[in-house]
């Protein structure tokens, strides 16, 4: 078989193949009506012959898809983590606006207001939103019935920072917790003495992603580096409190121990009060501090040496990997993968800028 030359279009497919453009229409675009031998037949053909799919043309002549995002909004002066996601999500919406797709942006502080927020839109369901863009606190049953729900309906639900095997079905952009604990641990054991203590934030309690991301820092240090002692620090928050009980709890130890080497700030809610308080105690000289996330707060931590790294999960391009993932799914009816990963990176003064870019 010969590529044609010039545009190939579903007319051209359908003359080589004998068959009618209706039939290669239901196949390229995911659509029922043929056999699963004759769809895979047509969408060889196609690619043989160069067939490239006009995607904003044929949005033209379809119903606007509605993506719901069902996210958190951060409450500091500073973009630290959840307002980046936006930010990536709404790069992509904005970049493929042609195709006749939006989304609809639902706020939640808490899992409640989450939970809220998925019962109204898996009630709506797919004449409404053709998926869903949210994350998951806990793993809540309640959260995980709005999921099951949705997939029921033939919907798609993406969920970010987490790896939820069940309800089948799931698109994940999961945390890598564990890999980012062990990356600070390598990376402190670089940079700290034999022995000494480092103080560690736990982060939030009901959390897995935290959980699992202490654990995996702990453990590494301990098979790596035993002399080190682990002092965690406790008081996690996501309000406006660079002054509470974390900061408290830190100044405490950092006034208790004078062997103190390094401080990790497991989550990027807990790297100002870390800085704040290993400032009121410049006594503490050599004390190095590992960040979490790059964002305005860290990339000035950098830039003004009160930080000696950042551990940054890329917040912004999970937003714009998961809008992209979204327009595979609603309007190329591409299949992707259940669990599709982000790079992790560290950042420091002489990079930083080039991570943030």
């Amino acid at each position: 078989m010969k590529k044609a030359s010039g545009k190939v279009t579903i007319k051209d497919i359908s003359k080589e193949l004998g068959i009618s453009a209706v039939s290669v229409h239901r196949a390229l675009r995911g659509k029922e009506g043929i056999s699963n031998e004759l769809r895979s037949k047509i969408i060889e053909t196609a690619k043989e012959m160069g067939y490239v799919e006009n995607y904003a043309a044929a949005s033209i002549k379809r119903k606007t898809s509605k993506v719901a995002v069902v996210l958190p909004k951060d409450k500091w002066e500073k973009k630290i983590y959840f307002d980046y996601l936006w930010l990536g999500i709404n790069k992509g919406a904005q970049e493929l606006k042609g195709l006749n797709i939006e989304i609809s942006p639902f706020v939640c502080d808490n899992e409640e207001e989450q939970l809220a927020q998925l019962k109204e839109i898996a009630d709506k369901g797919p004449n409404e939103y053709g998926g869903v863009i949210t994350i998951s606190f806990t793993r809540a049953s309640e959260v995980l019935m709005q999921f099951q729900r949705m997939l029921a309906k033939d919907m798609r639900v993406l969920v970010i920072d987490d790896h939820i095997e069940i309800p089948e079905g799931l698109i994940s952009i999961p945390p890598r917790e564990i890999q980012v604990g062990k990356v600070a641990a390598e990376l402190a054991t670089l940079i700290t003495p034999d022995k000494g203590r480092i103080l560690v934030s736990c982060g939030r309690k009901d959390s897995k992603i935290h959980e699992g991301r202490l654990e995996s820092f702990c453990n590494y240090i301990k098979e790596n580096k035993p002399g080190l002692i682990i002092e965690l620090i406790t008081g996690y928050t996501r309000n406006m409190d660079h002054r509470g009980e974390l900061y408290k709890n830190a100044c405490d130890a950092l006034d208790k121990h004078s062997d103190i080497c390094l401080m990790y700030a497991l989550t990027s809610h807990d790297n100002r009060a870390f800085v704040e308080a290993l400032e009121k105690h410049r006594k503490n000289k050599n004390v190095a501090i590992i960040g979490t996330d790059l964002n305005e707060e860290t990339l000035e931590f950098l830039e003004q040496k009160k930080m000696s790294a950042v551990i940054d999960q890329n917040p912004y391009e999970k937003g714009y990997m998961a809008f992209k993932i979204m327009v595979d799914c609603l309007i190329k009816n591409m299949s992707v993968p259940d669990v599709i990963p982000c790079r992790i990176d560290i950042a420091l003064e002489n990079n930083a800028d080039l991570c943030a870019d």
